[in-house]
């Protein structure tokens, strides 16, 4: 009888630590579905939610970590990742965010330690959105730190693993913008905007581009565009070379 009874007490623990972690995901998932809605406060209450149940969860860790990236305080989303590694240090992702809050602290050379940790671990699981994004940010150190050859041959990995990802064709055609190459940044840049019709960045840099080659017309159209969808470096250029002053 007593067998029975532990028996049934483990089944019961197992249960209820099982519906546990199914709340758990929910609320991630729900706080997930916040973020992409830019609902950022109600977001983190979610995540602060589920890790009152399950304080080592390492998915909701890692959302409340890159939640903090969004919201630019880099401070408290590194201090919550290095005592999420001190708890969890075989967990892939902690190290891709890792490497994202150092790109934004400036520190490159140690986001690309800990962005080619994040690689190692995820090694043979054939997560390739994983290991685009690792690829993504770990070229952006690389360009960071004006080693072109390196950063190019991460984004076009990226690419050939996910070509669906605004990111890494803005930002390789930043690469080729920084290194005269103006058609294959103009090619990026387009790429960008067939996939993310609305992205500031793309117009303001592919009207850049388009000022190195004298081309006026386009650079300006690119500028207007990208000033009203927000992008305040760009009304900064319609008016310095887009408005035409009543001649005196």
């Amino acid at each position: 009888m007593k067998h029975i009874l532990l028996l049934f007490s483990l089944v019961s623990i197992l249960s209820i630590n099982l519906f546990a972690q199914a709340d758990v995901e929910g609320l991630v998932s729900v706080g997930n579905d916040l973020v992409k809605l830019n609902r950022y406060e109600e977001a983190m209450e979610k995540y602060n939610e589920a890790l009152d149940y399950l304080p080592s969860f390492a998915p909701g860790l890692n959302a409340k970590a890159n939640l903090l990236i969004l919201m630019e305080d880099y401070k408290a989303a590194g201090r919550l990742i290095d005592d999420a590694i001190k708890q969890n240090s075989d967990y892939p992702d902690f190290y891709l965010t890792m490497g994202s809050i150092l790109i934004h602290k400036g520190k490159f050379e140690d986001a690309i330690e800990n962005l080619n940790r994040a690689l190692d671990l995820e090694q043979g699981n054939n997560n390739k959105l994983f290991e685009n994004k690792v690829y993504v940010n770990r070229g952006a150190a690389y360009q960071k730190l004006f080693e072109f050859d390196a950063a190019l041959n991460d984004y076009s990995k990226a690419i050939q693993l996910n070509d669906n990802n605004p990111n890494v064709f803005l930002y390789r055609g930043y690469l080729y913008y920084q290194t005269n190459e103006y058609e294959q940044a103009i090619r990026d840049f387009n790429i960008v905007i067939e996939i993310d019709p609305e992205n500031p960045f793309a117009y303001y840099n592919r009207g850049m581009t388009f000022l190195k080659q004298v081309k006026s017309d386009e650079a300006c159209d690119d500028f207007h565009t990208a000033c009203e969808l927000g992008n305040t470096n760009a009304c900064k250029m319609v008016v310095a070379n887009c408005i035409e002053l009543p001649i005196q």
